[in-house]
This record gives structure tokens, sequence and C-alpha cells, in this order.
């Protein structure tokens, strides 16, 4: 499939880290921009950063209404949507016996409700236009660790919500791809670091696995698979074999993460004590 000049998009999470640096780079090659944050002054300011090209809207996506408004008066704004990137999320790490059940609930909101949310208000306007939807999962969508069960479960909910859509809305000429990448150079991931519980899970994976990796080459690569419409967006490269191989792999990965729980258990523990 040959690349496709995107003249306007939405791109939600869009105050900083990944999707800043889409709806950025999309601005850069002539694309006209929504960008939609929870962050109301971060996302002005990101848009006004880009000039002409970018407009901003404040919504929280796990809140109905609000992104069915803010995608109305985008589209309305832009006057067409050819792409829509579902980005928004949160990480909400802990273990599942100790974590508070409402931060647990929390995270499932935001990425999955919000995700769902995001794309069936975007749906309409994607149909009219023939146009691509993005939704971003992650690695741990394909191979969950301990410390991350709402994350983990979270990207693999919106995974699917993917592909399933991508069957659904096929014959009306609408692509929807999925997007998995490890740890990039975010503030998310740079939030980690204060979590010594989370480092030493991080500690336990393979060499490639708990790398941080570039985010412009995150963006260049997600930029790129918007342009060709592609079905799957995978940065760094390592995750297409865990992809592929994710239900020989899943098992047998497990043996580190499984020695360092009595550690991670205990470093988190001292955390709720604090």
């Amino acid at each position: 499939m040959g690349a496709e000049r995107v003249r306007t998009a939405i791109v939600t999470g869009a105050a900083s880290g990944l999707g800043l640096g889409i709806a950025r780079s999309l601005v850069r090659q002539g694309a006209r921009v929504a960008l939609v944050d929870v962050d109301e002054a971060a996302v002005q300011a990101a848009a006004a950063s880009m000039g002409d090209g970018a407009v901003a809207f404040t919504a929280d996506v796990a809140d109905r209404a609000a992104i069915d408004r803010a995608i109305t008066a985008a589209a309305e704004q832009l006057g067409s949507v050819d792409v829509v990137v579902a980005n928004a999320g949160i990480v909400g790490s802990g273990l599942v016996e100790l974590i508070d059940p409402e931060r647990w609930a929390g995270t499932i909101e935001v990425n999955v409700l919000g995700t769902f949310h995001t794309v069936q208000a975007s749906l309409p306007h994607i149909i009219d236009t023939k146009g691509y939807l993005l939704i971003v999962a992650s690695g741990f969508a394909a191979a969950p660790g301990p410390y991350t069960s709402a994350y983990a479960a979270s990207k693999a909910a919106v995974e699917s919500l993917g592909r399933s859509l991508r069957i659904e809305v096929h014959h009306k000429g609408v692509d929807v791809g999925v997007a998995y990448y490890s740890f990039l150079e975010t503030p998310m991931v740079d939030a980690m670091t204060t979590d010594p519980a989370a480092m030493r899970a991080r500690a336990a994976m393979p060499a490639p696995v708990r790398k941080t990796y570039s985010l412009d080459a995150a963006v260049e690569a997600t930029v790129a698979g918007i342009e060709r419409r592609a079905d799957r967006v995978i940065y760094p490269r390592f995750l297409r074999a865990q992809l592929l191989l994710r239900g020989i792999l899943g098992p047998r990965s497990e043996g580190a993460w499984r020695r360092a729980m009595p550690e991670v258990e205990r470093l988190s523990r001292e955390a709720d004590d604090r």
C-alpha cells in the first residue's frame, strides 16, 4: 500500500510525549491537526507552538460527553477528518494484592473506555472520509509483566478493540491500525524512575525490553505507518518477534520476573508504608 498525504488529523493525549510528537510531525508535513488532552494549559501551549496548523481542545477521554464535544468541534474546525490517533492513556502501576482498587479501575477507565469513547465518537467522521484510525496499544499487550496488571490488561483490551474494529469497518473503506511500543523517552516512562518497585521489575526484563528507546524514532515509525494506513505500527523492531511468538515466549520469559518478585513486593510495601 502506498503512502498517502494526511490532510487533517485528531490526536488524543497530544500535550506531551508520543501524542505531541505525532501531532508536531504531521503539522510539519502540512496536515492540520486537532490536539486533544485533559491538560488545558499544556495542550493550548503545544498547539500554539505549532502555528496555524494546529488547534487545541480540552477533554478527558474517560468523560464521554466531553470527548464527544471535542471530536465534534475538532471535525467542524478542520472541515474533515482523515486520521484519528487514539493515544491518550495512563499507567497505574502496582501489585494486584496491594493496589488501590480505584486506581486500578481508573487505568481501565482512561485507557479502555477512553479509547472506546474516542473511537466511537470519531467513526462517523472517519467513515465519511474513508479514513484511518490508529489505536495505541503496547508491547505489554503481548507480554504482560508484574506490577503493571492494569496497564497490561488495558492495552490487551484496546488491541482487541482495534483488531475487531478493523474487520467491522473494512467494507466501508476505513482502515484501522494498532500501535505497539516498548519503553520510550516520554514523561510517562520517566516517572517510573521514582518508583523503586517498578524499576526493580523492569530490571528483570530481558535486555532489549528494559531499554528506553528514542521517542523521535518512534514518532517517525508511527507517522510512516499512518501514511501507509498500516494494520500494525511496531517500534522498536524486536517487538515484531514478541508479537509473533507471544504464545510461545510468554511462559518462558517469566523466570527472571518470578525471581525478582520478593524484592519487588518488599519495595512496593515500603512505598505504601511511606
